[in-house]
């Protein structure tokens, strides 16, 4: 469990990033191994635009489902979060998305996606993140 602590007192967590996070403040927040990130991914499912044309151009619309495994790492980072050991722990919009469309209530959890500050040096906020 890797939670590192923020210039401003924040305490953050990876959920299941394979890519490390750098925030503004220089604080790095560690990847998650290859297997741990695969483990913890958000099943994405196709819903094809029937008006399409294969092999061309076809349009489709995204929903988002989450696994066992990763209803079980929620579970897991909300004791830890209600332990008081982590304020926030950063996850892929699509994780938020399925959350959400599950009537789970996102604002009031840990579980929030990150806020690039800068596009060029790829630098997080330490302040802002979304829900």
């Amino acid at each position: 469990m890797d939670v590192v602590q923020l210039s401003n007192g924040k305490s953050v967590a990876n959920f299941s990033s394979p890519h490390p996070f750098t925030f503004e403040d220089g604080t790095v927040l560690p990847a998650k191994s290859n297997e741990e990130a695969q483990r913890l991914k958000v099943d994405f499912i196709e819903h094809k635009d029937s008006d399409g044309v294969e092999g061309y151009s076809v349009d489709m619309q995204l929903t988002f489902e989450l696994s066992d495994a990763v209803m079980k790492e929620v579970e897991k980072w909300e004791r830890i979060a209600g332990d008081g050991h982590v304020d926030v722990v950063f996850c892929p919009l699509p994780m938020i998305k399925a959350l959400r469309a599950i009537d789970y209530d996102v604002k009031a959890s840990p579980f929030r996606c990150i806020r690039m500050m800068d596009r060029v040096k790829k630098t997080l906020s330490i302040v802002y993140q979304t829900y």
